[in-house]
């Protein structure tokens, strides 16, 4: 892991989400924030992942079941 991160490394957002903003509170953040056709897109590519998780699951429930 690289010098400084701490544990968490690379995969902070979840962990300090709510304090990203106070970051930048002087200058704002340095990007723009997303539109809304590129948020749906998101939440649909969001929700077809979770939607083929959620049916890999379902499969493997359904193979254990036929063994046992």
């Amino acid at each position: 892991m690289p010098f400084g991160m701490g544990p968490a490394g690379w995969f902070m957002w979840p962990y300090f989400a709510q304090l990203y903003q106070n970051w930048f509170a002087g200058y704002g953040f340095p990007f723009p924030a997303i539109s809304e056709k590129q948020e749906i897109e998101f939440l649909n590519q969001q929700a077809k992942f979770l939607e083929d998780q959620l049916n890999q699951i379902k499969a493997r429930i359904a193979e254990l079941e036929k063994k046992g």
